[in-house]
């Protein structure tokens, strides 16, 4: 197969697109943190497994993201008052100031990345790239 033909499959496309993102991204928090840092902004102190749950995370690897966000100060672990077996997690000020940075600079790597795209394309693309991701959400299991 050559790279022309690959250009026609979206799904390449799409994982070139990411590696670009990621490329433009490198120095700042990965995506599983944002991911929980952005669940948890809206939250007061919620279980691992309610964050687990809520962002489709295998509770292992949600513990190594709590713990790279706790060491940084940008969330805190802490015994649950009705369950001691449990721990909640809440998310810091430090959290949410980076959690806004990251995302005010997602924001600035994503028009570098879709230059070429006009407005009225990049509301499409998204459009149709949230129509396939919600369709497989549901049926994802971590």
């Amino acid at each position: 197969m050559s790279i022309d033909q690959l250009l026609h499959l979206p799904s390449y496309l799409m994982l070139q697109l990411v590696r670009e993102a990621r490329r433009l991204a490198r120095n700042s928090l990965r995506g599983p943190h944002v991911t929980v840092l952005a669940f948890l902004v809206d939250q007061e102190a919620v279980a691992q497994k309610r964050i687990s749950d809520g962002v489709r995370m295998d509770p292992s690897d949600l513990v190594s993201v709590l713990d790279d966000l706790e060491r940084q100060g940008f969330a805190q672990r802490k015994r649950d008052d009705r369950d001691r077996r449990r721990f909640t997690v809440a998310i810091t000020d430090a959290g949410r100031e980076a959690l806004r940075d990251r995302l005010d600079a997602a924001r600035a790597h994503e028009e570098e990345l879709l230059a070429p795209l006009t407005t009225q394309e990049r509301v499409e693309l998204t459009t149709l790239l949230r129509k396939a991701y919600l369709h497989h959400a549901d049926m994802r299991v971590d």
